[in-house]
């Protein structure tokens, strides 16, 4: 226990969530299992600690979800999976779950708050052109923004980055369709590509 003494508040912290604050699980763990929950916890800690150095929210959260899935993947191939538990590896999944999710709000909640319709005239008969190109042309750009910073990110795991693709096009492909679909008729004409 002398080794509990040198690890960082959160990396404790960890380590007691993940043995549901039970002493007793502490107790079943064998000596070797209980020194790799400690240096498990200690390199997440550290992992945390790493993202901040990211300026970029979305940046930081690319980065823990990469390299937690990383870990997770790991443990689950090897005899890790025996010593840190089923339930481990569950948590793990579901925090890479969290950071994804951290990552869309971060990233796309700017673009997406383009498409909403306050602001602009009220119903699709009466919404304000100008108000309308406006929306549009911001989307466009929040789009070309996003687009531009991150396409030096990297995903490595082809099965991860699949399922951000697919996440990203769920969250924005039926919001920007639902707000086209309201008002691109009254930015028909000769322009209207320059917007939509």
């Amino acid at each position: 226990m002398d080794s509990l003494l040198q690890i960082s508040e959160e990396a404790l912290y960890r380590f007691e969530n993940d043995l549901g604050g039970d002493g007793s699980q502490l107790e079943a763990l064998s000596p070797l299992g209980r020194q790799i929950l400690l240096l498990m916890s200690e390199l997440e800690y550290n992992l945390d600690e790493k993202s901040k150095l990211y300026e970029d929210s979305a940046l930081q959260q690319v980065f823990l979800m990469n390299n937690l899935y990383y870990l997770v993947r790991k443990v689950k191939d090897s005899d890790l999976r025996g010593l840190l538990g089923d339930d481990w590896v569950r948590k793990r999944r579901g925090q890479v779950r969290q950071y994804a999710t951290g990552y869309l709000r971060a990233s796309w909640s700017k673009a997406l708050s383009c498409l909403k319709d306050e602001g602009i005239g009220g119903s699709s008969n009466n919404a304000s052109r100008v108000a309308l190109k406006e929306r549009f042309k911001n989307f466009n750009a929040c789009f070309e923004e996003i687009y531009r910073v991150q396409t030096a990110w990297k995903v490595p795991d082809d099965q991860l980055r699949e399922e951000m693709r697919i996440n990203i096009s769920e969250k924005v492909i039926p919001a920007y369709r639902s707000f086209m679909g309201r008002f691109s008729g009254q930015l028909e004409g000769r322009h209207a590509g320059k917007y939509i």
